[in-house]
Formats: C-alpha cells, structure tokens, sequence
C-alpha cells in the first residue's frame, strides 16, 4: 500500500483505504478499481490524496489507528449530535461518551505511541473529521504522558466535542474561501464560549472538563489566546494539551479554504511557539512523537534519490526504514533497496515527493 497524490492517480488503480462521508457512509470501498469517473468524482471531493493498492508495495503497512467500524460509527455519532443541536438545541451526551470510550479503548491495545496523519478524511465537513482526529491525537499525546485510562476518556471525549460551539456559526461563514473581515474573525471566535454555554449545561451528566476544554483550547501560554487570554496554568492541563492537536490538525488536514500541509510544517510551527503559544512540555512530548514521513508516503533524499518509507521506530520516529526507488536520474532500482536512515546518517529526507 502507498499513498499518492490525487493528481497522480491513474484509470486502473486499486483504491486500499475506503473514504468515508461525515454521516461514517462509505462513499467509496476498498478494492474497488478506480476508473476515469471515479477519478472525476474523487477530485470533485477536494481530497489530497489516497491510498492505493500497489504489488511493489504490498508488504508495506500503513497503519490505521481506529477499525473502519469505529470511525464510520464516531462520523454518525457526531453528525447525529450536530443534527439534534440544530433541530432542538440540544443533545444526548451518552452516544459520545461511549464512541470516546472505545475509541481510546482501541488505542490503547496499540504497542506504539506514534503520532502519523490519521487518514480520516471527510468531503462535506471538514469539522467532522477535524474533531474525530483530535480526538485520536489527544488520546495518543495524553497516553504517552502517562494520564490513566479514565482520564484519557474525558480528554478524548472533549476533544471530540471541543469545536460544539461552531453548531451556532454560520457554515458559510466558517466554509469562506476569501479572507476574512475583522468582524467575520471575531464572530467565529465566539465558538469556544458558545460550546461552553452548551456544555455546561450537560454539567449533571458529563465532566465539567469537558466544557473547559472546548472554552480553553484556543489559549495560549503567554495570553494572546482567546477567549479570555489566559496564561500558563491559568489554563488548566486537558485543554494545554488539545491546543497542540489542534493546530496540527488545522495545518495537516485539508479545509475549503486551505490545502493540507505536511506533518513537517505543522511541527516546526509547534516547534516555534514552545513555551509561548504551546505548553513546552507537552509539546516537546508530541514533537517526540510525530511520523513526519508516515509508511507509504514518497520522499525524495538528499542524494536525489526518490524512495518510499516502508516503517517508522518508535525510538527514531524522524529516521525512518525506506525502499530507494530510483536513483538521482531517475533510473529504477531494480530490484528495489532497503535502507534505515538510522544506519546511514549521511543521508536526509528533503521532502515529500
């Protein structure tokens, strides 16, 4: 399996990941052949890219954190919730305390704490499937740092509820392609409070935590956050934590309004904001453990080479195992040769292919 760009996909390809809807519908199933209209349907999506089925590549495993079950269960739970928040202003808190559950359930089975793209990607509600990866990321930052089980549950359960208050924006406005206007910007910076109000009011049945971390997490450390410019542990930790999957998410995950980024770009803003947007401990945890280069994704090195990653350690998350693929003219190896780049310390990944 390998991921490809979208643009690069051609008539005969086999699809290795299903894509899903934000209701958890399948639009399109793993194994299908990928013809000429699928192809026009899927740039129609706005999607970056996908996994396909490749011989070469068949031993390479890109790993999955969420079984397609949960994740298409976590999409219809969350599009239900929205649905009821518009129709009767409220909601049932149960369904996702329990997706919460057992998506931190499945995660915990997992051996490795790495943190790669999810893969989760939805077409008509990018807010869906933000919230959905958050919640993975936060899970996975909060196990390594060594919170308990039941704790990791209430983070990840706020953070699958966490942008809730932009139910009471307009999705035009939150969907805009054109830059925004002063007023637009401050409008939508009252989602954090808004999901508080509605949170709060569930405070009987869920952790009021919850509710702080949709209220807190777009503080920061030194105060310029909003909605009420907090400072270090003025904002307490669930919500310290979830500002940082957050802004990886907003820059790696493709919007209407922004194409994704590369997990490397999202680590050097991280990087930056240590100990003035970010909690620094937190994120130097995190940093530790991004997959900039996830298995079955293209890089070209710094020798010219074009290779694929085939897996990435625990231990070295940066320097991962690859197949060389060509070499700098162009010219395929054949056949292919694998190399760690923990093994070969000369060599570098410039860049994505």
């Amino acid at each position: 399996m390998r991921q490809i760009s979208l643009s690069k996909v051609i008539p005969g390809m086999i699809l290795a990941r299903s894509l899903l809807s934000s209701k958890g519908q399948i639009l399109l199933v793993s194994g299908v052949t990928l013809t000429e209209e699928y192809i026009r349907k899927l740039q129609l999506l706005d999607l970056d890219t996908i996994f396909i089925k490749d011989e070469k590549y068949a031993d390479i495993n890109v790993p999955e954190y969420l079984a397609m079950e949960t994740q298409q269960r976590a999409l219809s739970i969350l599009t239900a919730t929205i649905q009821k928040i518009h129709k009767e202003g409220t909601f049932s808190i149960d369904p996702v305390s329990c997706i919460a559950s057992d998506i931190v359930e499945e995660l915990m089975d997992q051996k490795e704490v790495l943190i790669h793209l999810t893969g989760i990607a939805t077409h008509d509600d990018c807010t869906l499937s933000h919230s959905l990866n958050c919640a993975i990321y936060s899970a996975l930052l909060a196990r390594a740092w060594g919170f308990t089980v039941s704790q990791i549950k209430v983070i990840t359960c706020g953070a699958l509820l966490h942008d809730i208050g932009k139910v009471g924006i307009d999705t035009q406005l939150l969907n805009k392609l054109d830059a925004l206007t002063t007023e637009e910007i401050e409008i939508i910076k009252q989602h954090p409070a808004l999901g508080f109000k509605m949170l709060t009011k569930k405070r009987l049945e869920i952790s009021s935590l919850v509710a702080h971390m949709a209220w807190q997490h777009h503080e920061r450390i030194d105060g310029s956050g909003y909605p009420r410019g907090l400072k270090g542990e003025e904002i307490f930790s669930y919500a310290r934590l979830l500002s940082i999957t957050d802004v990886y998410d907003a820059i790696t995950a493709h919007r209407p309004y922004q194409e994704a980024l590369m997990p490397e770009v999202a680590y050097n803003v991280i990087c930056d904001g240590l100990g003035s947007s970010f909690d620094q401990e937190f994120g130097e945890l995190f940093l530790s453990k991004i997959a900039l280069f996830p298995p079955g994704t293209e890089v070209l090195l710094n020798t010219g080479e074009l290779a694929i990653v085939v897996s990435v350690s625990g231990s070295a998350p940066k320097r991962p195992m690859l197949r060389l693929i060509s070499d700098p003219e162009g010219i395929p190896y054949t056949p292919p040769k694998d190399i760690s780049l923990i093994a070969n310390p000369e060599l570098s990944i410039l860049r994505t292919k």
